[in-house]
């Protein structure tokens, strides 16, 4: 049996970006509930053997709890445009994320211990670029007066805090949180705190 899964970098929904954000979903996507959670993919879905989530679970904590500890300022995530990727079922249209070094690393750390896990005999098609999807649309006519909006509203020096990294996992159609693999506090002082591991 397989498990369909992701990792995603958690945004902080209580900034300005972040409500900005959450408002335009609401106005302009036409899936705004399946998908309302502020987060940003690291790598496209994939597939593992059930039997093994629990040492994936283990080994992507234990990676990033060592890349990221002793971190002392607040991870950021930039935005340098907006696009779209055409699928066929879908039209999406995005923010370009901007890694900056460390979170490009990490999310080829990510990537690399996740596509480990992928059973041989299973087809995996990585996405060339990962985005923060604002909107999913059938119909192409739909989304010039979104991408224009989108333009006006976001500028391009827009910037995100990372409030932690998670695993979810596809139930019926949805993706749930599966478990919350590092947490970042942000405290008065700015100081990174990283979340102790429950035993």
């Amino acid at each position: 049996m397989l498990s369909k899964l992701f990792v995603a970098l958690n945004f902080r929904s209580d900034s300005s970006l972040s409500r900005k954000i959450d408002g335009f979903k609401k106005r302009y996507d036409p899936k705004y509930r399946q998908r309302s959670f502020p987060h940003m993919a690291l790598l496209a879905p994939f597939e593992v053997n059930s039997s093994e989530v629990t040492h994936l679970r283990g080994e992507l904590r234990e990676e990033l709890e060592s890349f990221f500890y002793g971190h002392n300022s607040p991870i950021k995530l930039g935005f340098s445009g907006v696009g779209i990727f055409q699928s066929k079922r879908n039209n999406v249209v995005y923010l370009t994320p901007r890694y900056c070094p460390d979170l490009k690393f990490c999310s080829d750390l990510v990537t690399d211990i996740c596509t480990s896990f992928i059973p041989a005999n299973q087809k995996y098609k990585p996405n060339e670029n990962q985005f923060l999807p604002m909107g999913y649309f059938s119909l192409l006519d739909n989304m010039v007066e979104v991408i224009e909006q989108l333009k006006m509203e976001f500028t391009l020096n827009s910037e995100l805090t990372i409030d932690g990294i998670s695993l979810y996992e596809q139930k019926n159609g949805s993706w749930l949180l599966k478990e919350n693999l590092i947490s970042f506090e942000n405290t008065q002082d700015s100081f990174l705190q990283l979340q102790e591991r429950s035993i």
